[in-house]
């Protein structure tokens, strides 16, 4: 009787111990469970925020990528101030003479000289001063009409733009008016409206 008691006991344990051993995994089972259910909170949070933030800020970009203008305004008043100090240039020096109006001038002379030396018959005054104060009013003449060019057509091409600057206008507009004043100066020039050519005095003849 004793055995069989023992013998019970044992099997009583045994029946039990089961239970036991699937109690962790009951525990893991609603551990899991929880886990699933704080994964699925969280990812509901991050699907919320990301549906509150700006299409920029979600996507990693900027909200001005892409949007910047691009403006040719800089390179274009560049250009038109360049050509406006080029009009003012001309008109200057139609004003003041140039090196290469010189140079015509100091040839013109030359050929002069050469021509009285050879005993050509020419008129010296003509050769001499004549020829080469009308070649400088020829050069200057030149330069004039290029500062005219230069300046009206910068003022009829961006005189009237918004974008152009104040002084680019003012500085091609001047180049413009020194042009025509040097036109008009180089065209008295050429006629002898300023002064006229010089004459040799007339010799009288030698009487017997």
């Amino acid at each position: 009787m004793a055995s069989n008691s023992m013998t019970d006991t044992e099997t009583t344990t045994t029946e039990t111990d089961p239970a036991k051993v699937d109690t962790p995994a009951t525990e893991a089972a609603a551990t899991g469970s929880a886990d699933d259910t704080t994964t699925t909170t969280a990812a509901s949070d991050t699907s919320a925020d990301t549906a509150e933030k700006p299409a920029g800020e979600t996507t990693g970009e900027s909200p001005a990528a892409g949007t910047a203008p691009t403006s040719t305004t800089g390179s274009g008043s560049f250009v038109t101030g360049a050509l406006a100090l080029v009009a003012a240039g001309l008109g200057l020096a139609s004003l003041t003479g140039t090196s290469l109006g010189d140079m015509m001038r100091a040839r013109q002379e030359l050929l002069g000289q050469i021509t009285a030396a050879t005993g050509g018959q020419i008129d010296q005054i003509e050769a001499l001063y004549g020829s080469p104060w009308h070649t400088v009013a020829l050069v200057n003449a030149t330069m004039a009409v290029l500062a005219v060019i230069v300046g009206a057509v910068l003022l009829a091409v961006r005189g009237r733009s918004a974008g152009t600057p104040n002084w680019v206008k003012a500085v091609a507009l001047g180049g413009t008016v020194l042009g025509v004043i040097g036109l008009l100066v180089s065209g008295g020039m050429y006629l002898d409206l300023f002064a006229a050519a010089p004459q040799l005095p007339s010799m009288p003849g030698l009487g017997g």
